[in-house]
């Protein structure tokens, strides 16, 4: 099943989150549309889209030019196909037109693509033959669900009339745990003033985790993970696994076995933390062996006792205290 982490769109470039080195590439062919930056920048014809999958793949694209998107992954083993084979040798990608076939300045767009894995794309990994009706309305759900911020330091900006309506707002979409989704579901129920937008937002967050099947941490945002009640949720730190991917193939694996780990969170320059929930024995995790050295012995000390990080009494990741310095997931 194709599945989808999390999307956002956004009328203008956001520092917080958008990834600035989007901005520094130096385009092949300079076109009469302006600068590279000025294509993400501003406001975007369209919009600004962002994208997070799987195996730290992300893609932001804007409307501009038709469409300018940029591709951002870690190399993989035996990666090949049209982006090429990360190896640092540009010759062996492509070949260059015939000397004076196209004007000078356009003949990189002329390139032809050399290699393995230019195949047409078989139908069991074509993504847009894959998609049913219910995939693509959870992911225009989630993305819907991704445009609205909120945290003292960041307000989100209000569509109710007046402070009443807010109220009545909050009060009516209290019962959706995740704070994005709880965010879109107080921003529609103000501009549409219909109860039915509460059930659309709790069958969002449904086919999310249907998306995800489980089996796929969900990325919830920047930041240590927290409670619906906005409270740190209990973490327990690796000695050595500092990579983000690695972090995320921990969580599934573990998250598989232990029905308690329900997140993990990584700092930068820090070390992978499982988030479990209250009451999950720790000591069950000593049946893993993370890389770099295990487990920190400190937050396996008591079992299902005091708890490392936070004091956090739900049972899931339902937002994140916002910080750029750390990412946080949860596996549902």
């Amino acid at each position: 099943e194709p599945f989808l982490l999390w999307a956002a769109r956004r009328t203008e470039w956001d520092v917080s989150m958008h990834d600035h080195d989007v901005l520094g590439i130096k385009p092949a062919i300079d076109w009469a549309v302006g600068p590279w930056p000025k294509r993400f920048q501003q406001e975007p014809k369209g919009g600004l889209y962002y994208f997070k999958l799987p195996n730290e793949v992300e893609i932001t694209l804007s409307g501009v030019d038709y469409m300018s998107a940029v591709i951002k992954m870690a190399p993989q083993q035996g990666q090949s196909g049209y982006c090429g084979n990360f190896n640092g040798v540009a010759e062996d990608e492509f070949e260059p037109p015939v000397p004076g076939s196209v004007p000078k300045e356009l003949v990189p767009a002329w390139n032809k693509a050399v290699g393995e894995g230019l195949e047409q794309v078989r139908d069991a990994d074509n993504l847009f033959k894959l998609a049913s009706p219910e995939l693509a309305a959870s992911v225009l759900l989630v993305q819907q669900a991704s445009v609205l911020r909120v945290g003292p330091e960041d307000p989100m900006a209000s569509p109710c009339k007046d402070a009443h309506a807010l109220d009545e707002a909050e009060q009516a979409c209290v019962s959706i745990p995740y704070t994005n989704l709880r965010a879109a579901c107080i921003a529609d129920f103000c501009l549409t003033e219909k109860a039915s937008v509460v059930d659309d937002a709790a069958m969002s967050g449904v086919m999310e985790e249907r998306l995800s099947d489980g089996r796929v941490p969900l990325f919830v945002g920047h930041g240590p993970c927290i409670d619906i009640g906005g409270q740190a949720l209990r973490a327990v730190r690796t000695k050595g696994v500092r990579i983000a991917m690695e972090c995320q193939e921990l969580l599934r694996e573990v998250g598989a076995a232990i029905a308690g780990v329900v997140g993990a969170q990584l700092k930068t320059e820090g070390t992978c933390e499982l988030v479990v929930r209250p009451g999950t024995d720790v000591h069950d995790l000593l049946d893993f062996a993370p890389s770099g050295g295990g487990w920190v012995d400190a937050d396996l000390s008591g079992g299902v006792g005091d708890p490392h990080g936070g004091l956090g009494g739900a049972s899931f990741v339902a937002g994140v205290e916002k910080d750029l310095s750390w990412n946080c997931w949860r596996l549902d």
